[in-house]
């Protein structure tokens, strides 16, 4: 890298940084053309893969150029790669081929062009291309060449999120040492702040260890109270989230906005644990200027909260536009699970109340949105109109969207129509599935649109899908195997259509399952046409925009990561700064200190947060192993945070050991519970096998966090998630032996510092 002409202010490499960009100047030079693309390729192939450093995937068009400039260069340094063909026709073993070429690959590199921003993919090549960062490591490269840049990259989030690399001509050829080194490195998403969906994770979070708890008995502890008793007609049974924009919850809302009084709590005790959502009365005008007040429970969603403090604090991961629609998505994700038939419990007993808190105007402020929300739900109470004709429902944020001169338009691949491009000449089965859903539509006035690529140009194609308001998705058999139906331009719109909240999006599954969403749009929801008869009358019934009540699954996607953020900003970082000193101060107290007196014990220094594969959840560990006698109460950690007062509680147990007794500080991982109700729910569309891909996933997540700048130092080495087989194991003696290895592991430092210190006195 020494070579004269080299400007070493151009080579930018960001260590550990998920975003790394590194420019890179390369030089003209000859290679022959490496891959082997013959019947046998399927042995071939997996061969190839174990020997290589990197699978390469480039346009046929571009292939004479990287040969000459490029693959000789990747050649004369010993850099191993294979490259299956991408865009040529394929038999369909062929393009299994190039899916698990992608997800078997050590790194894969997409080498991009200007003409390539319409580089062909089948479906299950877009998805595996996705999947290169959901392994734990960094392996999916972009290398940008002929003068494109990176702002010039298509905004799809795989290639957002990807290592980017730009070359630069007329350098010295041996430049390409630093590509080749990039491509050889390893980094694991330990090292890193990942980045990923939060709003999903943390929806389901809020819903199954906060919601589904409190709201089936909210409504009977309002009406006992003498605050509902002594102002009937005023107070909502109710309870309100407030979701502003920036995420950023108050620590009680009365604090800010002078027109909210804090007015105590509601206290609600149920399996071991103490909820306390608090009453809140609010002042405002009525339309006639007249002054009102009202009473209602209300909060700040600590899950969505935890995204505003991840933006503030750690390294900004979000733009202020992602954060906004992370928080679009947590209200249409938690109004889902609200208004889902199989929690009839929950059904319009809480209302998501998104609005911007950093506008300036009177309708930015708390006070304002809770008076129209909680008026809006009285007035339903006592069957009055909640509202004008042609007035949107209070507490939405609806941003100045456009005006659309189509309510629907349909979306799916089509290449079989050729020149004529009619739909009455395809041979597409998928042609009759979308003109008979089009028809029931019409036939209820709806105006729709059909967008066939490749059949429609990409200008045809973004017009009708800008002009929609909605946009059902058709993902079929037939769909899967079309090179050209997720293009990047395509994908880059639908992602930026998303973002902007210029439309909404329904999936439509035909004789598929949900693995083939895309992760980008994972989050919205979708409908089996097949396995459900009623599936016209559902898009009919979300395509008008009125409030329903969910009949199929609900998708959840990537949820390990919202959840393991989720569990570290809103728990861990409260229990775990001072967890020593709790720990010490609790073990030195008269009940354990008789115990402790007459026999030889051991104290686990962490806290334990167990894992069991089957991922069954129980809150109370005497209750799965007989030999843990029923906990001490650790002091615990009381806040009043995001409007509402927090208990922190811990639990020390003690198991009687053959030799000793075991003390330690403990508790199943409370994200597992939101996993194990997702499956056993039938909601979220999460099989058994997902399940525990997910589980994997949360302990690494965890783990990579607590490792990682946003645990604070007081923070460090206090707590361990242990992942153990229930089915195998007693979790008594799991314990015992983590305990003993870290007695053990102890021991050695102490007897090591020992003899480094008899040395020095020695020399």
């Amino acid at each position: 890298m020494d070579g004269a002409a080299i400007n070493l202010s151009e080579l930018r490499c960001i260590e550990g940084t998920a975003n790394a960009t590194i420019t890179v100047p390369f030089k003209m030079a000859e290679a022959p053309t490496p891959g082997d693309e013959s019947s046998d390729e399927d042995s071939q192939w997996k061969k190839d893969m174990e020997d290589s450093d990197v699978t390469i995937f480039f346009k046929p068009e571009d292939a004479y150029r990287i040969e000459k400039t490029i693959l000789s260069n990747f050649e004369q340094l010993k850099l191993k790669f294979i490259r299956p063909a991408i865009s040529t026709p394929m038999a369909a073993h062929q393009y299994k081929n190039i899916a698990k070429a992608i997800k078997n690959s050590k790194k894969t590199l997409l080498i991009l062009s200007e003409s390539a921003k319409n580089i062909d993919f089948s479906l299950e090549t877009y998805l595996a291309l996705e999947q290169c960062l959901q392994t734990g490591r960094l392996s999916l490269m972009v290398l940008l060449i002929d003068g494109m840049s990176v702002q010039e990259l298509p905004e799809i989030p795989f290639l957002q999120q990807a290592t980017q690399m730009v070359l630069v001509d007329n350098y010295h050829e041996r430049c390409m040492e630093t590509v080749c080194k990039t491509l050889k490195r390893e980094v694991s998403l330990n090292q890193l702040l990942p980045a990923g969906n939060f709003a999903v994770g943390m929806a389901w979070s809020h819903f199954a260890g906060y919601l589904k708890n409190i709201l089936p008995v909210l409504a009977q502890y309002i009406q006992k109270s003498d605050i509902f008793q002594n102002n009937l007609g005023k107070m909502s049974t109710v309870f309100f989230m407030l979701c502003p924009l920036s995420a950023k919850g108050q620590r009680d809302i009365a604090d800010i906005d002078p027109n909210v009084q804090n007015m105590g709590r509601v206290v609600i005790e149920m399996n071991g644990r103490k909820y306390t959502p608090t009453i809140y009365k609010v002042n405002g005008k009525n339309e006639n200027g007249k002054d009102e007040e009202y009473f209602c429970c209300a909060e700040y969603p600590s899950a969505l909260c935890a995204l505003g403090l991840i933006t503030d604090e750690v390294l900004n991961l979000l733009t202020p536009l992602q954060r906004r629609t992370e928080v679009e998505r947590f209200k249409y994700k938690t109004e889902e699970l609200l208004n889902h038939t199989r929690n009839q419990e929950c059904f319009g007993r809480a209302k998501v109340l998104v609005f911007d808190d950093e506008g300036k105007d009177e309708e930015s402020t708390p006070s304002r949105v809770l008076f129209k929300g909680v008026r809006s739900a009285i007035e339903e109470t006592f069957l009055k109109p909640v509202r004008k004709q042609g007035e949107k429902p209070p507490g939405l944020y609806d941003p100045n969207r456009p005006a659309y001169s189509k309510d629907v338009c349909f979306l799916y691949s089509d290449s079989d129509a050729h020149e004529s491009k009619s739909m009455s000449h395809s041979k597409n089965p998928d042609n009759k599935t979308i003109n008979s859903i089009r028809g029931f539509l019409e036939d209820k006035n709806i105006r729709c649109s059909i967008a066939r690529p490749p059949i429609d140009s990409p200008d045809v194609v973004e017009e009708r899908v800008k002009e929609a308001r909605w946009v059902c998705c058709l993902i079929s058999n037939n769909t899967i195997k079309k090179k050209r139906f997720i293009e990047f331009w395509l994908a880059a719109l639908l992602n930026k259509c998303i973002e902007k909240n210029h439309l909404k999006i329904v999936i439509l599954l035909k004789d598929v399952d949900s693995s083939y969403i895309p992760n980008f749009i994972q989050w919205v929801t979708y409908i089996d046409i097949v396995n459900e008869p009623s599936f016209e009358e559902r898009i009919f019934e979300i395509i008008k925009g009125d409030v329903i009540s969910l009949k199929s699954q609900v998708p959840v996607g990537n949820v390990a990561f919202g959840l393991a953020w989720a569990f570290h900003v809103n728990y861990l970082r409260h229990v775990l700064p001072d967890f020593n000193e709790r720990l010490q101060h609790r073990m030195a107290q008269d009940d354990i200190r008789k115990l402790t007196a007459s026999r030889e014990f051991k104290v686990s220094k962490h806290l334990l947060e167990l894992v069991p594969e089957s991922c069954n959840f129980k809150p109370l560990l005497h209750e799965i192993d007989e030999r843990i006698q029923p906990p001490f109460e650790i002091k615990p950690i009381e806040k009043q945070m995001n409007a509402t007062k927090k208990v922190f509680s811990c639990k020390l147990y003690r198991i009687q050991g053959e030799t000793c007794d075991y003390y330690f500080a403990g508790e199943m991982l409370t994200p597992i519970n939101a996993l194990s109700q997702m499956n056993v729910s039938m909601i979220a569309g999460l099989s058994k096998q997902r399940m525990y891909e997910q589980r994997d996933q949360l302990v690494d997540q965890i783990t990579a966090i607590l490792q990682s700048k946003a645990t604070p130092a007081e923070m460090q080495d206090k707590c361990r998630c242990i992942k153990y087989n229930d089915q195998n194991w007693k979790l008594a003696d799991v314990i015992m032996k983590e305990i003993d290895k870290d007695s053990n592991e102890d021991h050695e430092t102490k007897y090591g510092n020992w003899l480094k210190r008899q040395n020095e006195e020695e020399s």
